[in-house]
């Protein structure tokens, strides 16, 4: 028991370290010349990048962890490979409206061999995302209120999503209700959202490398309900 506690306090050690270095990372590059920051920041620059690079590792280190039983959570690595092709924005140069569009499937100009092979793509996502939290979301939960280090690190990702999911476009959002902000908060939250981009992988993937491996007495490789 001493053992696990020691464990998961230093899991929690490095999902702190990891927030304070992506803190620390905003307020650098939130301080630099707006050209450094654009070079830094612009769509296939460094951070963008470096996400994309973080999802592969994932990926890695999942098929590492688990070997031979990724097969059977199959829709934990597509996923994950999602995730990397948006950040490339493969969903949009690929299709023609974009895979996530609905005129993709009801618009006009789009081939008929398009539509079907964009459908069948959409479909194992959703299918994917199903599987995901029907078998996941329960013993996830139960291992975050037990505090384990590997389910904290995963909400952290979940809250970078979300928070990059808010800011992004910020000033368009908020033009409708008539509140404005001046550019210099706009840029300021462009910077925590592209930065905060990188921080899904990274907590994704500390995720990961903190998760113990499947208790003796746990039936599914990957049922988390059981573990450290």
């Amino acid at each position: 028991m001493t053992r696990a506690l020691s464990s998961s306090r230093t899991g929690w050690w490095v999902i702190l370290a990891l927030i304070v270095a992506f803190a620390v990372q905003m307020v650098v590059v939130n301080a630099l010349p707006v050209a450094t920051q654009t070079t830094l920041l612009a769509e296939g620059g460094f951070y963008e990048n470096l996400s994309v690079v973080g999802y592969l590792l994932c990926i890695v280190a999942l098929v590492w962890t688990l070997r031979g039983a990724v097969l059977r959570v199959w829709y934990l690595p597509l996923v994950l490979a999602v995730m990397a092709a948006r950040e490339l924005d493969l969903d949009k140069s690929l299709f023609t409206r974009g895979l996530f569009k609905a005129r993709q499937y009801t618009g006009e100009g789009v081939p008929l061999a398009e539509q079907l092979i964009a459908a069948l793509i959409l479909a194992s996502i959703v299918t994917a995302i199903f599987l995901m939290l029907w078998r996941h979301a329960r013993p996830y939960l139960s291992a975050l209120w037990h505090g384990r280090a590997w389910a904290g690190a995963v909400l952290m990702g979940i809250g970078f999503t979300v928070a990059y999911k808010l800011l992004d476009g910020i000033a368009r959002k908020l033009a409708p209700l008539g509140i404005e902000i001046s550019a210099d908060a706009e840029r300021t939250a462009f910077v925590v959202e592209e930065i905060g981009e990188l921080g899904i992988p990274v907590m994704f993937l500390a995720a990961i490398l903190l998760w113990p491996g499947p208790s003796l007495t746990t039936a599914h490789p990957t049922n988390r309900a059981h573990r450290v």
